[in-house]
């Protein structure tokens, strides 16, 4: 057994040791993060600006935002993958004085026009809020970010709160720096990796009950299915936990049923809507070309997913972990090795402290198959869209991808009995502590990689925001 302290805070402060974390790192990094500087953010915030007007559905590049998005986003766009751009003083100041200029038709932010509405609209409401009170287009983002970085906090407190299985993974899941620094943007990837956490929990608290999930329960997670659908299409892989809600004798067969079925017609719906949004492809790319390919040779996609894991296996764990920005502003080396040992440690952490032990074989199973789907899902929908026809490997994958389900990889280890509970029971400790190093290391390096000095970032900070 824990001793009593530490079995506490595990037990019943888990939650809200997340949100002591969680909270001041997404306020302070929402602050710190040069404007756009997380993937996509610009376009992310510019779909968050149609939709705040009401149109849900984009056109096939974009559509109608307030056109100084496009002034302010210009003034950033040469920082991504240039470490030697910073910000100044200068630029902060120019930025910081972009003000409403009012609607621009035709606006491209192709990159996010694909997805749906449901993942936009914390940030819909923060963007809707700056234009309503006159704020500059730079506080309106860090509205934008804090309020799309606090929803997510409040969905993963929701997560540890009813998670069974795998708390400590989850636990150090929400707390890595490459999640927290999604939710402190603008981007969809906040809800994504929240909501599908969540989801992951609520699977893991039905597999602990001993009788089926009721048919609201199953809504709510059908839901969580068709909005990250609806935002990445791969993570329909979710619906394979689906089974963890049912039951032999379960009298919400009927009502389960009818949702489920909605769910596809959902999801069937918004392919048919995605198919006319997808715009042009270079003549290097085959949409057509390479599902034929896979179509005539299934061998192709395992093939592809080898070669590619077996060359950037490190490189996608780092991605995982903290490769922040546009996946050019890496952590420390050392970081990773105690990150990486504090994920093996998560997983291995006992969650079970009253010994009701339960059989780890179905649990492992969907664990399995859920996060294999999503990676097939994922690998086949990269290799489909961006990657050139003839390339031996997978094009644009990356480690974030696979947040939404890393805590699944603790449900395949079996729950201890006594002794080795009262063993590992100090695993804890690090997954506790190790957010503290992250916290400590993730500020500076951004302040490195984004302003040079901490002077630099203080006086840029105020001309952007106060002034």
């Amino acid at each position: 057994m824990l001793e009593r302290g530490l079995a506490n805070v595990v037990e019943t402060k888990l939650p809200w040791l997340f949100l002591i974390y969680a909270l001041p790192s997404v306020i302070v990094l929402s602050i710190i993060m040069a404007p756009f500087q997380v993937a996509d953010e610009l376009a992310n915030i510019e779909r968050a600006d149609q939709i705040s007007r009401g149109r849900m559905v984009s056109d096939i590049l974009g559509g109608t935002i307030d056109g100084s998005w496009t002034v302010i986003g210009a003034l950033y766009q040469n920082m991504p993958f240039n470490p030697e751009v910073k910000q100044t003083v200068a630029l902060a100041r120019e930025a910081g004085a972009i003000r409403w200029s009012g609607p621009k038709d035709h606006v491209n932010f192709q990159a996010t026009a694909q997805y749906g509405p449901f993942l936009y609209l914390p940030q819909a409401i923060g963007v809707a809020l700056g234009r309503h009170a006159g704020l500059s287009l730079a506080r309106t983002l860090l509205a934008a970010r804090v309020i799309n970085g606090f929803a997510a906090c409040v969905i993963g407190f929701l997560a540890l709160s009813i998670c069974k299985r795998g708390r400590a993974l989850t636990f150090a899941t929400l707390l890595l720096p490459m999640t927290l620094s999604q939710f402190s943007s603008a981007s969809q990837d906040a809800l994504l990796i929240s909501l599908s956490i969540l989801a992951v929990a609520m699977a893991s608290r039905a597999l602990g009950r001993n009788r089926p999930a009721g048919a609201v329960e199953f809504a709510v997670f059908a839901f969580i299915v068709v909005a990250t659908t609806l935002a990445r299409p791969p993570q329909f892989a979710l619906a394979f936990l689906a089974p963890a809600f049912l039951g032999r004798r379960d009298p919400d067969w009927g009502s389960k049923g009818l949702i489920a079925a909605v769910v596809v017609v959902a999801v069937i719906c918004w392919m048919r809507i995605l198919s006319d949004l997808t715009p042009p492809v270079s003549p290097h790319y085959s949409l057509s070309g390479q599902v034929q390919r896979l179509l005539a040779d299934p061998l192709i996609l395992p093939a592809v997913m080898m070669n590619y894991f077996a060359n950037h296996a490190v490189w996608l764990s780092e991605t995982v972990i903290g490769y922040l920005g546009w996946t050019d502003t890496p952590m420390p080396n050392w970081y990773y090795l105690i990150a990486a040992c504090a994920l093996v440690v998560a997983t291995i952490a006992p969650d079970n402290h009253d010994h009701d032990r339960q059989p780890v074989l179905w649990p492992g199973t969907l664990a399995i198959l859920t996060f294999g789907a999503l990676l097939t899902a994922m690998s086949a929908a990269l290799y489909i869209t961006w990657t050139p026809v003839g390339e031996a490997t997978i094009l644009g994958m990356q480690g974030r991808y696979f947040l939404p389900v890393l805590p699944l990889l603790a449900w395949v280890v079996p729950e201890y009995g006594p002794r080795l509970d009262r063993m590992l029971a100090p695993t804890w400790y690090g997954v506790l502590l190790f957010p503290l190093i992250s916290l400590a290391v993730t500020p500076v390096i951004i302040m490195e990689r984004y302003y040079g000095s901490w002077l630099v970032m203080t006086q840029s900070l105020k001309a952007l925001l106060f002034t």
